[in-house]
């Protein structure tokens, strides 16, 4: 037999045809049975014996992909989204001879109109059935009465007050006269008190992880809410709801974090959730801590493939009572499984700062010899576990303290095991430099410097004279990117240690890679709006890329603007009923000889009601006229791509110092998907009475100690070497005190042996460049 993490396979019966949703069944016998939905009707399959699976029945039903199943005593009931004949009712009392089926399209007031239904689920505490996502009120939940369980009776429906497809609900679960609706369009579930069918109340509502609302189940003691959202990267999630008023959520957890991987239909069973993750099939949970879930069990339906997309388990059925588990896999037919059902190892702590005693947020807890990885909470809490027993040692790591390992934890299955751990902060110091005009070497001010490394980041304005300063300063290797508006974006590294002092170079011209927030403004009517942001990619159910997973490669950071972002539906995240507008700062293109405009554009518009209808527009005003730069349709080419644009721009309007770009993405009705982004905004051509650009030869440059007792030690690095290199030391009133020549390329000098305690300034003279800074004696 093969083996998964706990879950023995004990036999695979394929089809011919694709697989949907999974129930189960027992007879009066005792005879197990998999109720499997496929695209041609019902599978009813003998699994008694695991390992001798056999179909017994097969109940014809219109042919679709899409197929549930519930039970509620000795009844099936089956649900499709293809043709018009609603209900199905599969009568199961005389199994294993025989069985009969018939079709319910609705009665009373809503008679005979019952066509298709996407889900349901049994209140078998109550009797109803709630249906979700039928042809009837947007989609919402309908109330059938099951008091005759051949014969239900339709009692009424609840359509949540929203906008929309807000309405429609695409699964849910009910307990005691208590609804839990998954409102996948908009990602949020909501609970409703339906002991009054005619009159139903909201009690509560709650986004979830990824906000595309799936499924729902409720803990065994009712007082957690586990929930899944059906896109790439997706969640399970657990939400405390014993007080309605102040929902928590308490974890989200994924079988395989980074792939991509999406999670469909989860069920609870003894403080375990049995789920079904469509590429990586089965997986077992421990959800008896539901802040700290814990996976136990495995097993890979789809060794085709991993990650994002649609193939592989669709569902999986634990309530047999054998014990055995049986899932349905889209491509590879019904899977029967024997489960092992183990507790994991718990670990949970918090980490403090040892000097202040404060919570620290984001320290990085690994248990070392394992994958296994968690970041610690804004109150410095971690929780982990892992199924497999023994004795790990545990690394803590945090940017800006000493990482701490400890040796020889103990962990045991059912165990919770608490280890609080203090981290010692590293030795900071406050760093100061300039900012300079690459062309005159002249301090840039209001130019804005950001440094940053792994888990921390530091951010700067220069003054009137260009210099900046940051303070409580980790050293450390850090990329330093440094603008502003009408200067180009620079971007490098440099091993930030006490006394090096940080000279960025920005050269004049107008460039935007949106690293800064360099002043572009939003209008429009939609609530998606233009952000500038690192652009999360969001998929459709073809695995198209709608909203951009990157910026442009070649440019300084990995931000840009697009229009909202992703983290949601990629129908949740794009331009919807209006249009938003991107206008840039003014510019002056009467500083360029033949300014040419160049952007990157990504503008997509798909899908939707009826043919895709809207446009991307970009224009061009000089502070008189507006022209069109570029109206991108549906069908252009390159759409869905990063797209050069280049034009110069007195072919368009009569270059002045007024200058703007505007960018307009819209949604006109009927809705259809529409997506846009830009980045890397640029003119280029040859600067007007400017001098000839040289490279700044002053590679490195660093004083230290500083302040100093005795003498300072001043360390440089130049690109070329000059005759005409020196230092220069003056007094506050500028008086000189010392002149050294340099004479070489690369050195160290010591100086201030001689000088009373005061303030002095060091220039560093190489060619026609120089850079001034301050010594300090005490």
């Amino acid at each position: 037999m093969v083996m998964g993490q706990n879950l023995q396979l004990r036999s695979n019966l394929t089809y011919n045809y694709a697989l949907a949703n999974i129930g189960g069944y027992v007879d009066s016998v005792g005879n197990e049975y998999a109720l499997v939905g496929t695209n041609q009707g019902l599978s009813i399959v003998n699994v008694t014996n695991p390992s001798i699976p056999f179909i017994r029945f097969s109940v014809p039903g219109t042919q679709n992909d899409w197929r549930e199943v519930k039970t509620y005593r000795k009844f099936a009931y089956v649900t499709t989204e293809g043709g018009s004949n609603g209900l199905q009712i599969i009568d199961l009392s005389h199994l294993p001879d025989t069985i009969y089926y018939k079709q319910y399209k609705g009665d009373a007031a809503i008679n005979n109109q019952l066509n298709t239904i996407h889900a349901l689920h049994c209140d078998t505490a109550t009797a109803y059935l709630y249906l979700y996502g039928s042809n009837l009120f947007s989609g919402a939940s309908l109330f059938i009465s099951l008091a005759d369980p051949w014969n239900p009776h339709y009692v009424g429906n609840y359509i949540y007050p929203g906008s929309g497809s807000d309405s429609y609900v695409h699964d849910g679960y009910a307990c005691n006269d208590t609804l839990y609706e998954g409102h996948i369009y908009p990602g949020f579930f909501t609970v409703v008190d339906v002991r009054n069918k005619l009159n139903p109340v909201l009690l509560a509502t709650q986004e979830t992880p990824t906000r595309f609302t799936h499924n729902t189940w409720l803990s065994d003691n009712h007082k957690t809410l586990f929930t899944t959202d059906e896109n790439s990267g997706s969640f399970l999630g657990a939400y405390d709801i014993s007080d309605l008023s102040n929902i928590q959520e308490l974890s989200r957890s994924q079988t395989s974090p980074g792939s991509g991987v999406i999670i469909h239909n989860t069920h609870i069973l003894n403080d375990f959730a049995i789920t079904s993750w469509y590429k990586d099939g089965v997986v077992i949970t421990d959800v008896s801590r539901p802040a700290n879930p814990v996976e136990v069990g495995k097993y890979d339906t789809y060794p085709q493939g991993s990650g994002n997309g649609f193939n592989g388990c669709w569902g999986v059925y634990p309530f047999l009572p054998s014990g055995t588990i049986v899932a349905s896999d889209i491509d590879n037919g019904l899977f029967v499984l024997s489960p092992t059902y183990i507790r994991g190892c718990y670990l949970e702590g918090i980490t403090t700062d040892t000097m202040t005693g404060a919570f620290i947020n984001g320290t990085l807890v690994e248990l070392l010899a394992s994958p296994i990885t968690k970041l610690s909470d804004p109150l410095g809490a971690y929780r982990m576990g892992t199924v497999t027993p023994g004795t790990y040692d545990v690394r803590f790591s945090k940017a800006g303290y000493f990482s701490k390992t400890i040796n020889g934890v103990n962990l045991s299955n059912g165990v919770l095991t608490t280890l609080d751990v203090q981290l010692v902060p590293l030795q900071t110091f406050t760093y100061t430099g300039m900012v300079i005009d690459s062309l005159t070497g002249d301090p840039v001010a209001d130019a804005t410097v950001v440094f940053v490394t792994t888990g921390l980041s530091y951010r700067a304005t220069s003054n009137a004279s260009g210099n900046f300063s940051v303070s409580g300063v980790v050293p450390d290797v850090y990329t330093i990117y440094a603008g502003k508006w009408g200067y180009r974006t620079s971007c490098s590294t440099l091993n930030m240690t006490p006394g090096t002092i940080p000279m960025p170079v920005i050269a004049q011209g107008y460039y935007d890679d949106f690293t800064f927030d360099n002043g572009w403004t939003v209008s429009g009517t939609s609530a998606n709006a233009w952000i500038r942001c690192e652009p999360i990619g969001t998929y459709d159910g073809n695995n198209t890329e709608i909203n951009p997973e990157n910026d442009v490669a070649d440019d300084c950071s990995d931000s840009c603007f697009v229009t909202d972002n992703g983290g949601a539906p990629y129908n949740n995240t794009d331009v919807d009923n209006g249009n938003t507008i991107l206008t840039s700062p003014f510019f002056d293109a009467t500083i360029y000889t033949n300014p040419v405009l160049n952007y990157y554009r990504r503008y997509l518009n798909i899908n939707g009601v009826g043919t895709p209808n809207d446009t991307m527009k970009v224009h061009i005003s000089n502070g008189i006229t507006t022209v069109t730069v570029e109206n991108i349709p549906p069908t252009a080419v390159g759409n869905g791509t990063w797209v050069h644009h280049s034009v110069p721009i007195s072919s368009l309007l009569t270059p002045t110092a007024n200058m703007q770009l505007t960018i307009e993405v819209a949604d006109n009705a009927p809705g259809n998907i529409s997506e846009g982004a830009i980045d890397k905004f640029e003119l280029t051509g040859a600067l007007i009475n400017r001098l000839p650009e040289v490279a700044n030869p002053i590679i490195n440059l660093s004083v230290y100690p500083n302040p100093f007792q005795s003498e300072v030690l001043i360390s440089y690095k130049l690109a070329n070497y000059s005759s005409l290199a020196n230092l220069i030391l003056t007094d506050l009133s500028g008086r000189l005190i010392e002149t050294i020549e340099l004479s070489s390329s690369e050195g160290t000098v010591k100086t201030g042996q001689q000088l009373s305690a005061g303030i002095y300034f060091v220039n560093l003279k190489s060619g026609t460049f120089s850079r001034s800074f301050k010594v300090i004696k005490y």
